[in-house]
């Protein structure tokens, strides 16, 4: 446990502001490591009280306008989303329970697929059931696992989710998209090869261990269990972060039924949460390791964010810092959010 350093630096910036009177004023600016990535963030919760120029015209009605022809409503499926190349599945599409699943008419990845929830074009996700989530896991599980069957260069994926348009989301109708690669995504590498040096210089699990370090401090640690631990990341890259940790599975495709239960629960856990904090937009990574072996080094873990509300304009929470600078600026304290979530993942 003591081998995990939190660092963090808390300067503070002094300014004369017009809110008090331009008396002077200090506020605290936290700069965090990642213990594992080295990835940097940048937190002043003051920042979620600005000024943001942007008209407040509700909620955007193209929501409601996007479900005459949503391509994931039923009746729309068999004759506006693509099918799989012959080997997958005999009409195209993988089914499980509630989920369908269909190849992305514009991948960026070998293997690209969309799994879709549920019939309900525009579900709060608040009201998503762990059942309906596990569906879209377990389809998105089998193409990854066909993906693999087909080409064995294919040893790393993800499941990721972009709800709403703030997050990335160009279809309203809720649905995870699912990559399959020969070679990792950048974030991706730097988990497994960090992952992979801890384990060669102290010969354990960065992750069991950070899951003890968690539970030791008590600061950030929401849930654990038999299966997960989910926490308040320490340095997060973005508003709101939940890290879920799998300490059983190294890969998606080694999930087991109490495993993807305890995920699956964990997930509709969160977006119960995030619905009582006002989040209206986010996403949400499931990082795997290779998917062709059990690693030792790595455990697999999930990141969830949250993303500016739905409105019709917003303010992005993207910008010359994240995009150029890449260091990210966080609103949230981490260890406040930890306090608000538990209670709310079983």
């Amino acid at each position: 446990m003591g081998r995990i350093s939190f660092v963090k630096e808390v300067r503070e910036a002094r300014l004369r502001s017009p809110l008090t009177g331009f008396e002077l004023e200090s506020q605290p600016i936290e700069y965090r490591v990642d213990p594992l990535t080295g990835m940097t963030c940048r937190i002043n919760i003051r920042r979620s009280m600005r000024i943001r120029q942007v008209p407040k015209a509700g909620r955007n009605p193209s929501i409601q306008d996007s479900r005459g022809e949503c391509p994931f409503c039923p009746g729309n499926i068999q004759r506006m989303t693509p099918l799989l190349p012959g080997g997958f599945a005999e009409e195209g599409r993988l089914r499980f329970g509630s989920a369908v699943l269909f190849p992305n008419m514009y991948p960026f990845s070998i293997y690209h697929a969309v799994a879709v929830f549920t019939g309900e074009h525009n579900p709060k996700p608040c009201d998503l059931h762990p059942e309906a989530i596990r569906d879209c896991l377990r389809v998105s599980m089998e193409f990854l696992r066909l993906a693999r069957e087909e080409d064995p260069e294919i040893r790393y994926g993800s499941v990721n989710w972009n709800y709403m348009y703030p997050a990335g989301a160009s279809i309203v109708h809720p649905h995870l998209q699912v990559i399959g690669d020969a070679r990792p995504t950048l974030l991706q590498e730097k988990l497994l090869e960090g992952s992979r040096a801890y384990y060669e210089r102290y010969g354990s699990n960065y992750w069991l261990d950070l899951v003890e370090a968690e539970a030791e401090l008590g600061e950030r640690l929401i849930h654990r269990d038999g299966c997960a631990a989910w926490l308040a990341s320490f340095a997060p890259q973005g508003n709101n972060e939940v890290l879920g940790i799998f300490p059983g599975c190294s890969s998606i495709l080694e999930l087991n039924g109490d495993c993807l239960d305890a995920l699956s629960r964990g997930v509709a856990g969160v977006l119960k949460a995030y619905h009582d904090l006002g989040v209206e937009s986010f996403n949400m990574a499931l990082f795997s390791g290779p998917l062709d072996e059990h690693s030792n080094y790595y455990s697999l873990n999930l990141r969830m964010i949250s993303r500016p509300g739905v409105e019709a304009y917003y303010t992005s929470d993207c910008g010359f810092m994240e995009r150029l600078h890449m260091e990210n600026i966080v609103e949230s304290m981490p260890e406040e959010l930890a306090g608000k979530l538990r209670g709310y993942l079983p």
